[in-house]
């Protein structure tokens, strides 16, 4: 018949609602529960997608920032976080912490230290065994029993004070001996990396120069 509903209509639809919403509700505890053991799975599997998927945005985020032209600053500041509030004072050491963390994190990435100044690099290596100077450039030597550093710096004009770090000269092996053969190429990056290690561990030596 035309108008005619196949079911009747509840005498009070809020209670049918509430009854219904309840219903469901249980159903999908129950079967959360059920299935409780599987979703856990699930989730520890996805736990480690999670955490690559964050690690990249912030890897991401980190090198589009280093990669601006305020690079080497935020750098040097990442390095020793406590430098920038006491920029202004001479005396300031960075605590033991920061300059552990950065000598490690600069032995394996030999390359920044390109983004560093004379200052950092005396809070990471110490005072140098020699210092000498060419034309507009001031030299840093720091020795040990098996490679040599040489830090070359000029002076940002940009900055009011303080010289860039602008080349590193790396040397060892039959290149440390007198009359010894000249390299005809960079260090490897392997190599850098061991020297700087070695350099960190033992300190620079006095000159024998």
């Amino acid at each position: 018949m035309a108008g005619v509903l196949p079911y009747p209509l509840p005498q009070d639809p809020w209670t049918w609602l509430v009854g219904t919403v309840d219903s469901a509700f249980m159903l999908f505890y129950a079967h959360l529960r059920r299935n409780a053991r599987r979703l856990a799975r699930l989730g520890l599997a996805m736990l480690p997608l999670a955490v690559l998927l964050v690690g990249s945005c912030k890897t991401y985020e980190s090198a589009t920032a280093y990669g601006s032209a305020e690079a080497p600053a935020l750098f040097r500041q990442a390095l020793f976080p406590d430098s920038r509030l006491a920029a202004a004072n001479d005396d300031y050491q960075p605590a033991r912490g920061y300059i552990n963390r950065a000598q490690k994190y600069i032995s394996g990435d030999p390359e920044a230290l390109m983004k560093l100044t004379e200052r950092e690099i005396s809070f990471l290596f110490g005072k140098p065994s020699m210092v000498r100077r060419d034309a507009a450039a001031r030299i840093w030597q720091y020795r040990t029993d098996g490679c040599v550093v040489d830090v070359y710096f000029y002076k940002d004009e940009a900055r009011q004070s303080g010289f860039d770090v602008s080349y590193v000269d790396f040397r060892s092996g039959e290149e440390l001996k007198i009359g010894g053969p000249i390299a005809n190429k960079p260090a490897t990056q392997k190599n850098q990396s061991r020297c700087l290690r070695t350099l960190v561990s033992s300190g620079a030596a006095p000159s024998r120069a």
